[in-house]
């Protein structure tokens, strides 16, 4: 069954349209979220640019919170989102010009996120996005960067020396986007190195069904295990729970204590399987904004603690504010 956020008991809609969380649930952390990203120079957008975040998922539409998240996109919205991140990331223009910093900041202000984790993807050449994440969360105290080497670009332990230097707190890896599978020998030898750095590292982890066949091969779950098993020292977050694959993700943080589950995209049966399965000091909250607004996660996550403030308080902050050295928020 669909349904908009907007009539969920825990949102308050404002005469703009803003979605507002009808009561604080305290400090909360979106450990998944991402600016425009950019590959060709045609394409750099000004991340500091004022803008409203024009999101792929319309949060006005009817949800089915059940479903995996892309399950919504109608075709229509599907191609619009494609088009946005291929041709149209050749061009300054369209979506992507919207989701910069301060769109993103004023997302946080509405639904009451205290701190959001920018993942950077970079590609072997051409691209600059960690040094561009790098340095707009050095204006905004409230973002926090991940970096992002691709294991074969040249000098790679020297960069991402340099991005923790300059402050990053986590190294994302996007297997189907940056075309290597996350066991790969290059990309271990980083793993060990952000192990020694005390950074976690953020997969983008699981099938996801609309990326295509190749892609999706790169991000089953047996990809994932021997760095997890060979790194011990190493922390590793499965983002999207594993996606397709949740039931198997969730099975790792029991077996093996570097191991932490991020949520997003997860329908409600699937979330309330991990929460059951999965130790809760293990569990933490994203969004994968700008696809999808930051509510759409905090509602979920909210139905599934109900009567466990303790749970909630872990997923939606302190889970995180742990493992990426967050300092907590002025009352």
């Amino acid at each position: 069954m669909k349904t908009r956020l907007s009539d969920s008991k825990y949102i308050a809609q404002q005469p703009s349209g803003a979605l507002r969380l009808a009561e604080s649930v305290g400090p909360i952390v979106d450990v998944h979220s991402h600016l425009a990203l950019t590959y060709v120079p045609t394409g750099r957008v000004d991340l500091d640019r004022d803008a409203v975040g024009e999101l792929y998922l319309n949060p006005e539409a009817p949800l089915d919170l059940d479903a995996y998240m892309n399950t919504n996109f109608d075709p229509r919205a599907m191609k619009a989102m494609r088009h946005d991140l291929s041709v149209g990331s050749l061009r300054k223009d369209g979506m992507r010009a919207t989701h910069t910093a301060p769109a993103l900041t004023r997302s946080m202000e509405e639904i009451g996120i205290t701190r959001s984790v920018i993942l950077a993807i970079d590609l072997p050449v051409g691209s600059s996005n960690t040094d561009a994440y790098l340095t707009v969360a050095g204006d905004h105290p409230d973002l926090v960067a991940a970096a992002s080497i691709h294991p074969l670009a040249s000098g790679t332990e020297a960069l991402l020396r340099s991005a923790v230097e300059r402050g990053a707190r986590a190294f994302k890896m996007h297997p189907a986007v940056q075309q290597m599978r996350p066991d790969h020998p290059k990309a271990m030898r980083l793993y060990e190195l952000c192990g020694e750095l005390g950074i976690p590292v953020v997969w983008h982890c699981g099938p996801v069904g609309i990326v295509g066949a190749a892609a999706d091969k790169r991000c089953f779950l047996k990809h994932y295990w021997s760095p997890i098993h060979e790194l011990p020292r190493t922390t590793f977050v499965l983002g999207h729970s594993g996606a397709l694959q949740y039931e198997m993700a969730a099975k790792l943080p029991n077996l093996y204590e570097n191991v932490f589950l991020e949520l997003s995209c997860q329908g409600l049966p699937a979330l309330r399987h991990i929460l059951a399965n999965v130790p809760p000091e293990r569990l933490l909250n994203g969004s994968d904004w700008p696809f999808y607004h930051q509510a759409v996660s905090v509602v979920k996550i909210l139905m599934a603690t109900e009567g466990n403030e303790g749970v909630r308080h872990g997923i939606f902050w302190k889970n995180a504010a742990d493992l990426f050295q967050l300092e907590a928020p002025h009352a």
